[in-house]
């Protein structure tokens, strides 16, 4: 008798879930290294309410997610770099976790929103040797 072959499953049938630490680390993956970038806002009373009262809504102090179903959207709170054309910075953060979050889990991206609640000079040792500053019209070395 020829032993049955349960190698094949039927892969309709296989499920896995993505948890919303996963999506929050791929989304911080993704924004680092964006030109005008600093680094990620800290916490919200509200967030900490939300928590506290266990809101569905999964809040890490910078990064907001909501799923339902395969469909996912995120709030991610930013401090960008002081003179950086905005626009761009947001537009960028979007464009990364975008693509990192389809390509790792093939979720459906609803919304990216992207808020940029200060801003900051770039600390020194970002700066490579060769920037300068200038200030009215002066080059300083």
């Amino acid at each position: 008798m020829a032993a049955k072959d349960t190698s094949r499953q039927n892969a309709a049938e296989s499920t896995y879930t993505v948890h919303e630490s996963v999506i929050i680390s791929l989304a911080r993956k993704a924004v680092a290294g964006i030109p005008g970038f600093i680094r990620f806002s800290g916490s919200s009373i509200v967030s900490d309410l939300a928590d506290l009262v266990g809101s569905r809504r999964r809040f890490d102090k910078s990064i907001v997610v909501t799923e339902s179903g395969n469909d996912v959207s995120l709030e991610i709170l930013i401090v960008a770099a002081y003179g950086s054309k905005l626009g761009e910075v947001a537009a960028a953060v979007q464009k990364a976790v975008y693509h990192q979050i389809v390509d790792f889990t093939g979720m459906n991206v609803k919304s990216i929103d992207v808020v940029i609640t200060d801003t900051e000079d770039v600390p020194e040792t970002e700066k490579s040797d060769g920037d300068e500053d200038v200030v009215e019209g002066e080059l300083i070395q």
